[in-house]
């Protein structure tokens, strides 16, 4: 310090130091700016977060339903085509939910096995299984298409309750 000061002087190295120290500092503009950049990018994560939830939620409620579907199909097939043909509980007019499904996808059963006919607590999703005659295939007897309305979650009133419907068919190869 005392070769800069003899070199320049005393009052050189004061005004070296102000000059220094203003350089050194951060305007509040500067800080402002800084705070709204930042901030900016919190909400956009914050938003992208808020999207990617949603996005995983409804994936998972995807394969459930396809796994649900799956065992509603799988039932209609054991039931056998002329049983399921003839099951006044998938009349046109029926509305009533045929089965029920827990939150990872599975049938609710009784002990021995047995569809549940009505809702229970672990209910989350319900099935109800429709006939319907096929369009083009008018003249044979040998071919059913039935429509799976699901309908989820039990728990909240039924205008809330969102819905999707699968079409599945039945043939009958004998």
């Amino acid at each position: 310090m005392e070769m800069l000061q003899r070199t320049i002087g005393e009052s050189g190295c004061r005004l070296l130091a102000q000059t220094f120290w203003r350089k050194s500092a951060f305007s509040l503009v500067e800080v402002v700016i800084a705070l709204g950049l930042v901030s900016f990018v919190l909400i956009s994560l914050v938003g992208l977060l808020a999207t990617g939830l949603r996005s995983s939620r409804e994936s998972g409620e995807d394969t459930n339903l396809a796994f649900c579907a799956e065992t509603a199909q799988q039932l209609l097939r054991t039931e056998g085509f002329s049983n399921a043909l003839n099951n006044a509980n998938y009349a046109p007019g029926d509305s009533t939910p045929d089965f029920f499904f827990d939150s990872t996808g599975c049938l609710q059963t009784d002990a021995s096995g047995v569809p549940l006919p009505t809702n229970n607590p672990n209910s989350l999703y319900a099935c109800t299984v429709t006939r319907h005659p096929p369009v083009l295939f008018q003249t044979t007897t040998n071919f059913m298409v039935y429509q799976l309305k699901f309908v989820w979650p039990l728990g909240i009133p039924s205008p809330n309750r969102q819905q999707r419907i699968v079409p599945v068919s039945l043939a009958n190869c004998d």
